[in-house]
């Protein structure tokens, strides 16, 4: 896998990595504050119910406190007076102010007045449990004043208030029952003023659940009830809040509101808002990332490679890769450079030992083989003349077994800067080809002028001197100096290099045969 797709890889796998996490921290933190939110607004609402509630039965007993202090009505009590029932608690005045009836005891429990709004109204008044009619009888001063007696299908909110208090000059004895219905008109203008769904529920049916939130909440009027439990479903929140019955220890009813789960469902929609600007900002990030990278850094290192890559095949080691910046790839890609300039001197310096005869410094055979090839090019092409040389020292093992190999090697060096000064211009090569055996290549040059230059190498060696005396002379004598035999060839079609070669190589041994020290042209 390339360094770019690498990159790209764990680029965008850090990326999603952080808009993972990310999304899990804010998932974690908007959901716990949009959960305490929620629960936070639902006890709000249910305290403002209690609180409309409590006004409500608090709106009765101040009707209480205001009746009991009704001269006619004291008076009722010490002397009945049918004619002011009749006319002070007609069933369309009940109605009206929203009572279910109203009930007058005397001092001995006894019913001294009752007045229903219903014909039926007062059915539940003969059979109140005995705890809920000893409540009615002996109110307290310091207890509740209201309380509830029926069941979730008949539900009476009672009310009742002592006449005898102290600072009353009449002494008048018996206790005021304000009874009112909660039923269906009571509780939907209760949702009305909370603007929640209320309904009346047996308390059985309200027992709190595994994972429901239960938490005490007291109401003024109502003591003894509770506690609040709070129950989550998909749909909306489920509040239940069972009630005090008057005079009797168990709760059979209970207070169920419904809360929608507005809070939780913006937050659904926040929650989700964001994890799509975070999924954004991530695809940002990892895009900005990825071209960042990509430009800083894989980029170069790419175009590093393929330069790397194209200098490698071609073998072109003087070239250089391209700098960029002032950072570390640009400090690499120096080294990288340094290291091409390096090898570049050594292949040359290897490529020229190569080319090079180590003792007398000419090209040798390889050298010799691939300019010949090239030469022979070059004259396919323009046509111009060439000619070559084969030059052997005669009775070179003479000479090497006379004086020794050191002697032998100087006598070659000897010969080679001869060649070398025969050899003046760029295209003509001396080489050396092996043993004793040279070569000089001449472009350029017709037969004419390449049997002048091979007369002139004669005449060099000449000069040099260099005695020879395991080489026999014309007399026989022994005594005499190094020579060379030469064959030379000069192009003609069809040559190739072998043929050239091998008519250059006829005539040198056309030289040898012909007594040595002489020049021989195929």
């Amino acid at each position: 896998m390339g360094l770019r797709r690498q990159m790209i890889g764990y680029v965008i796998a850090v990326s999603a990595g952080c808009v993972l996490l990310g999304v899990w921290a804010l998932q974690r933190g908007l959901e716990q504050a949009y959960h305490s939110a929620e629960l936070e607004e639902a006890r709000d609402d249910f305290r403002h119910l209690l609180a409309v509630l409590d006004g409500e039965i608090q709106h009765r007993e101040a009707m209480l406190r205001e009746w009991r202090l009704w001269p006619d009505l004291r008076r009722h009590l010490r002397q009945p007076d049918p004619a002011f029932v009749a006319r002070s608690f007609d069933p369309v005045y009940l109605s009206q102010i929203g009572l279910e009836g109203l009930m007058l005891l005397d001092a001995q429990g006894r019913v001294a007045l009752q007045a229903w709004a219903r014909a039926d109204g007062g059915r539940w008044a003969d059979s109140l449990p005995a705890g809920t009619r000893a409540w009615i009888a002996s109110p307290a001063v310091d207890a509740p004043a209201c309380g509830l007696i029926g069941s979730p299908d008949y539900l009476v909110l009672l009310c009742r208030r002592a006449l005898a208090e102290p600072g009353l000059k009449d002494g008048a004895q018996g206790v005021l029952v304000m009874a009112e219905r909660l039923d269906s008109h009571f509780l939907r203008a209760l949702e009305r003023r909370v603007g929640l769904p209320v309904r009346l529920v047996p308390a059985a049916q309200a027992q709190p659940l595994a994972g429901d939130i239960v938490e005490p909440m007291a109401s003024a009027e109502l003591p003894g009830a509770g506690p609040w439990s709070l129950r989550y479903l998909d749909e909306h929140l489920l509040m239940h809040w069972p009630l005090p019955m008057a005079g009797e220890p168990a709760q059979q009813v209970a207070l169920e509101v419904q809360h929608g789960r507005e809070v939780a469902r913006r937050g659904a929609q926040e929650l989700h808002d964001r994890r799509l600007v975070m999924v954004l900002l991530g695809v940002l990030l990892s895009v900005g990332l990825g071209v960042l990278l990509d430009r800083l850094v894989i980029s170069r290192v790419v175009r590093m490679r393929r330069e790397l890559a194209g200098i490698r095949e071609q073998r072109q080691w003087h070239a250089a890769v391209t700098l960029q910046g002032a950072d570390e790839i640009n400090e690499l890609g120096a080294g990288i450079n340094h290291l091409l300039s390096v090898i570049d001197r050594q292949v040359y310096e290897l490529e020229k030992l190569s080319m090079t005869d180590a003792l007398t410094g000419l090209p040798n055979r390889r050298s010799f083989s691939q300019r010949l090839g090239l030469a022979l090019r070059q004259q396919h092409r323009s046509g111009a003349s060439l000619c070559l040389i084969l030059i052997d020292v005669d009775h070179f093992k003479r000479y090497n077994d006379h004086y020794g190999h050191a002697a032998g090697d100087q006598a070659l060096q000897t010969l080679a800067r001869c060649l070398q000064h025969v050899a003046r211009r760029p295209t003509d090569l001396p080489a050396r080809l092996g043993g004793e055996e040279f070569a000089l290549l001449l472009q350029d040059t017709d037969a004419e002028g390449a049997l002048h230059q091979a007369e002139k190498l004669r005449e060099l060696l000449a000069r040099e001197a260099v005695v020879h005396e395991a080489q026999p002379d014309p007399g026989g004598a022994g005594t005499g100096r190094l020579t060379v035999s030469i064959g030379l060839a000069m192009f003609a079609m069809p040559d190739s290099a072998d043929t050239l070669y091998q008519r250059a190589d006829a005539a040198l041994y056309a030289a040898k045969a012909a007594g040595r020290d002489r020049i021989e042209c195929a």
